[in-house]
């Protein structure tokens, strides 16, 4: 068959609901988590602090496990919820999170500057700090009924 022949139409473009998007975004986020925290496991000294029970915070007790649990317990609800709650309290509630979520990566950030062995630590937070600014972006822009 000659190239001549293939008749080239136009992909569509379907619009994704944004409810969906919001929950992918934050579906990513938790990707950015889990291989951020693994590829940490290999830096000098982290596994060493862990089987000492030792963390940035200070020491492992049951109360800042259940601190830390918490942290990572929102933005894994934030999946579901972003496809469940209703329109204006999932705007809301998106921006909110994402914004107190974007405040914690900036600290992040400005205390791994620096450190050769937490590169990669920060390139990980400038991308969630990205991917929570897409979430305020998105929720902000959340479509009107016309």
């Amino acid at each position: 068959m000659s190239s001549d022949k293939i008749k080239h139409t136009p992909l569509t473009n379907t619009r994704v609901d944004i409810k969906i998007k919001l929950a992918l975004l934050w579906t990513s986020l938790m990707f950015l988590y889990i291989y951020a925290d693994y590829f940490r496991l290999m830096t000098p000294e982290k596994l060493d602090n862990m089987m000492n029970l030792q963390t940035p915070m200070g020491p492992t007790t049951p109360e800042l496990l259940v601190i830390f649990s918490g942290i990572l317990i929102i933005p894994a609800l934030m999946i579901v919820l972003s496809i469940m709650l209703p329109a204006k309290i999932n705007k809301w509630m998106n921006m909110v999170v994402a914004t107190i979520y974007a405040s914690m990566s900036v600290m992040i950030i400005s205390s791994s500057m620096g450190v050769e062995w937490q590169n990669f630590f920060v390139l990980f937070n400038v991308v969630e700090l990205l991917v929570f600014t897409m979430i305020v972006v998105q929720a902000w822009k959340w479509p009107r009924n016309k």
